[in-house]
């Protein structure tokens, strides 16, 4: 298929980070032990710090990424889809920042989280892209350059899903890129090991597999009904393709 067919569908709605305050009415973490991970120092002055845990623990698996810059709070280097050093039930809840699109094992991750939590904690997640999305691919090569910075927004929808390798060169090709960057390209879309290559479906399994489902709320891009009709139909057994992912919030 020629990704010059394809829509653009613009930037996801409903992208605030603040997971805390969206579920405040069912869950608070006041007063409790939570454990951060994939949030930078800013981000948990910002968005966790307000809300008054007792202690904060961070979790990162990079070492050369701003959560692992971390100084105000205790920071274990861990992977979280293997078993950490933290003892069962060590939390009240686990607190996740665009962290699951980057697990290599997303069922392991699920286990280990539920392994953490005491009984009746929870669990609150922010995650996207899923792969199912319309920029699933998280294609990152220049930030100025729309056509190779996803979160511009306007690469075509679902050109990972529905396009091979070698339309997309010729895509690229025809639009004046060079092959260097055209390889980039591919590679971003394809092979790059930073994220995962999971279904936002099997997401939604696998959380209601080892949780219960307090609350959601879903970022999505609006898809044309003629575009989510060729995606049915190319991939029968998946249903969701506007979801980016959401903020879940989920109980032990």
């Amino acid at each position: 298929m020629d990704p010059q067919s394809l829509p653009r569908v613009g930037p996801i709605i409903n992208a605030s980070k603040d997971i805390i305050g969206l579920f405040r009415p069912y869950f608070s973490i006041a007063g409790k032990k939570v454990l951060c991970i994939g949030y930078s120092e800013a981000e948990l002055v910002e968005l966790i710090e307000p809300y008054g845990p007792a202690e904060i623990v961070c979790l990162t698996n990079w070492a050369d990424h701003a959560d692992a810059q971390v100084r105000r709070h205790k920071l274990v280097v861990g992977d979280l889809c293997g078993r950490t050093c933290f003892g069962d039930g060590a939390f009240d809840a686990v607190i996740q920042l665009s962290v699951q699109e980057h697990l290599h094992d997303v069922e392991a991750a699920f286990v280990e989280t539920r392994r953490l939590l005491r009984r009746g904690g929870h669990a609150a997640i922010l995650f996207g892209p899923a792969w199912s999305c319309a920029c699933g691919h998280h294609l990152y090569i220049d930030a100025d350059d729309p056509l190779l910075n996803f979160v511009q927004w306007k690469i075509p929808a679902h050109a990972h899903l529905l396009c091979d390798k070698d339309e997309l060169r010729d895509w690229y090709r025809r639009a004046g890129y060079t092959d260097p960057v055209i390889d980039k390209v591919v590679h971003w879309f394809f092979e790059a090991p930073i994220i995962n290559r999971v279904f936002y479906d099997d997401y939604v399994q696998l959380m209601a597999r080892f949780f219960q489902l307090v609350a959601c709320e879903v970022m999505y891009q609006e898809l044309p009904p003629e575009h989510l009709a060729l995606l049915r139909q190319k991939f029968p057994s998946r249903l969701d393709f506007s979801s980016y992912g959401g903020k879940y919030l989920l109980r032990a």
